[in-house]
């Protein structure tokens, strides 16, 4: 007898995507969010993961003149 054998392959997927763009405001040229991403299996740590999210997205965006 054959023995089937199953592999499972863990994907490790990041708990959230930020992508960032420049964009024109009027003669203003602005930092803002193109894609925000955040995925999990409990709403309170998709929850705590946007924060930290938009926490970095505010730094960043601090930081530019």
């Amino acid at each position: 007898m054959s023995e089937d054998k199953t592999i499972i392959q863990q994907i490790n997927e990041p708990k959230y995507v930020l992508e960032v763009k420049h964009m024109k405001s009027g003669s203003n040229i602005v930092l803002s969010i193109s894609k925000l991403r955040v995925s999990g299996d409990n709403l309170e740590d998709v929850m705590t993961d946007l924060n930290t999210a938009l926490g970095e997205y505010l730094g960043i965006d601090q930081d530019t003149p």
